[in-house]
């Protein structure tokens, strides 16, 4: 044994005595899950959001296999490109 055992009752007086009446620290709060949004009844309208009347073009997917695929002209890939896409 290293030191002197602990006697409880000197380690009793040497810390003080916390009041029985001291409020206990709050809890974290766990803020409330979101609610989902109702959804609309059967009677209410619903308006769409604005969507483009056309479709935008196409790109370009040989071209793009050409410039960025380094594709050379008349390579197996860009034959097979070209009769699946029709550029």
């Amino acid at each position: 044994m290293v030191g002197p055992s602990h006697d409880p009752e000197r380690f009793a007086q040497s810390r003080p005595a916390a009041p029985s009446d001291t409020p206990r620290p709050a809890s974290p709060r766990v803020p409330p899950r979101p609610q989902p949004h109702p959804a609309p009844s059967r009677h209410q309208r619903v308006e769409a959001p604005d969507v483009p009347r056309a479709a935008p073009p196409k790109p370009d997917i040989c071209g793009l296999g050409k410039k960025y695929g380094g594709w050379r002209p008349g390579s197996p890939e860009a034959r097979i490109c070209e009769r699946a896409y029709g550029r």
